[in-house]
């Protein structure tokens, strides 16, 4: 009766096995992890879209008032989704709380979805609840406030479904070449040096894929080539400016 439930009310159970993990993001105020300058952030991200820049790029309070190009480098997804959150009524500090509770259970979800393709239901809940418990999660939230690494994880499972999905016979293949590029555009507006590590796994697993799972591999190998164009495509406004311009800046500088 216990795997019944669990089989049926997977989501319900992926939530409610995730609460231990995110419980102490629930006290009053910031938690104490390290990388607390993400709320300056937020604010600065606020106060540009007030002032109708769109996409942000300079900042004007950090380097004592100078002014900054935060976001033409550093990931902005994060603090899009946050903002929404502070625009609903949150404060900047509970904004990014939340931002890193929903990442918990989100990332879970997608994870569940992706070993459904591979094992039975109640393995698949195993997977992605250890998915959640990992070191290097608990790491990440309550140690470093790693904000860009936390968000990652929730696109990293769903860019390898649509990979899945897409060296499979009889798919909706729209569906998933969309998914696929809207999952990678996240995955690079979230944070580009996963991205960057993560992109030849992909290209491996394509390959594998499209050699032993797939009965005409180069069509395979084609709609999985579309979508990481695509996704690279939709996420061009932030990693081509930042490489474009990453001569022009002087690292290792005070902007505080």
């Amino acid at each position: 009766k216990l795997e019944r439930f669990l089989n049926k009310y997977w989501w319900l159970s992926i939530f409610v096995l995730s609460i231990p993990a995110f419980w102490a993001l629930l006290v009053p105020g910031f938690y104490g992890a390290s990388d607390d300058l993400h709320i300056a952030w937020l604010h600065q991200m606020d106060k540009v879209l007030g002032l109708g820049q769109i996409p942000p790029r300079f900042v004007p309070d950090l380097s004592f008032g100078f002014g900054y190009p935060l976001f033409n480098f550093v990931f902005p997804l994060p603090f899009y989704i946050a903002e929404i959150f502070h625009l609903l009524g949150l404060n900047l500090v509970d904004s990014i709380k939340t931002l890193f509770l929903l990442s918990l259970p989100l990332s879970a979800i997608f994870m569940y979805l992706l070993l459904r393709e591979f094992v039975a239901p109640l393995l698949s809940l195993v997977g992605a609840v250890l998915y959640i418990y990992t070191p290097y999660r608990s790491t990440d939230i309550y140690v470093r406030g790693a904000i860009g690494e936390i968000v990652s994880f929730v696109f990293l499972p769903l860019i390898i479904l649509s990979a899945v999905k897409l060296t499979e016979d009889g798919e909706k293949y729209n569906f998933w070449i969309g998914m696929g590029a809207l999952s990678l555009a996240s995955l690079v507006l979230s944070h580009n040096i996963t991205a960057f590590m993560f992109l030849p796994f992909l290209i491996l697993l394509i390959f594998l894929r499209a050699t032993f799972n797939s009965q005409n591999p180069m069509s395979s190998v084609k709609r999985i080539f579309i979508s990481i164009f695509l996704g690279l495509l939709i996420s061009l406004y932030f990693w081509l400016p930042a490489i474009a311009e990453s001569g022009l800046m002087k690292y290792d500088t005070i902007f505080a």
